[in-house]
């Protein structure tokens, strides 16, 4: 029980940013009809949702710190700490989803705004590469397949950021500046490898996200299998996570 009232004060303490982010979002795309309109541009647009992605990643990387603080202050065991994250991006993760379908909907009303749903799973890339003629898929397979996607989608982000924090929390300065430059290193690995590796890794990649196969439930398990390894390794972290005194 103690999980749930305390993710309950997670989701209630996050309202504040997600609201903030909403009229941002909405004002900015807002603005760019009104200025596209006034100025005779198109106005056309597409994968906008990815900023809700952006959004919940940085929201793992500064979910940590400051409520495990507060657990412990609480005597809230690391368990309970724990379950009340995993339950709280749940939520979060859902009505963002629907949210932003809905809000796309919307915004087609006017222009052509192609999801990355669209773009990957649905019509968009059957026809003509032409926005003045695209339509956009409104069928209940189709809302249903955007919503369990960005849901997916959103809640990898969360865990990965979360996991990131987790990380950065744990190590010293030289392992923070090592867990940094990593992904660089990642890259240029990738870089001086030979193309029929790239090949196989693309080929990879395509697979687990089912994009070629217009399968975006593969897209979906994928993500959430991410969720659950990501929110794996934090709960390792979380149980000897110590307050730290500064």
């Amino acid at each position: 029980m103690t999980s749930y009232k305390l993710a309950k004060y997670n989701i209630k303490s996050s309202l504040k940013s997600i609201i903030i982010y909403y009229l941002i979002f909405t004002g900015a795309i807002t603005g760019i009809e009104m200025v596209s309109k006034f100025s005779g541009g198109n106005g056309h647009t597409s994968g906008l949702e990815f900023s809700s992605i952006i959004f919940l990643f940085v929201v793992g990387l500064n979910s940590f710190k400051e409520d495990f603080y507060f657990a412990q202050a609480n005597n809230i065991s690391r368990v309970d700490y724990f379950k009340a994250k995993a339950i709280t991006i749940l939520p979060i993760g859902l009505v963002m989803s629907i949210l932003d379908v809905i809000i796309n909907r919307v915004h087609n009303l006017f222009a052509a705004s192609p999801t990355m749903y669209d773009m990957s799973y649905n019509n968009f890339f059957d026809g003509p590469l032409n926005m003045e003629v695209w339509t956009q898929n409104n069928s209940i397979g189709t809302l249903v397949g955007t919503v369990t996607f960005l849901f997916a989608f959103y809640i990898a982000a969360f865990g990965i950021g979360l996991l990131i924090t987790m990380i950065y929390y744990r190590c010293n300065k030289i392992m923070t500046i090592l867990v940094s430059l990593s992904p660089l290193a990642f890259l240029a690995i990738l870089g001086i490898l030979s193309p029929e590796f790239s090949e196989k890794l693309g080929s990879f990649i395509d697979t687990i996200l089912g994009i070629s196969t217009k399968n975006s439930y593969m897209a979906v398990m994928t993500f959430i299998c991410l969720f659950i390894i990501s929110m794996g390794f934090v709960y390792m972290l979380v149980k000897k996570a110590v307050v730290k005194r500064v």
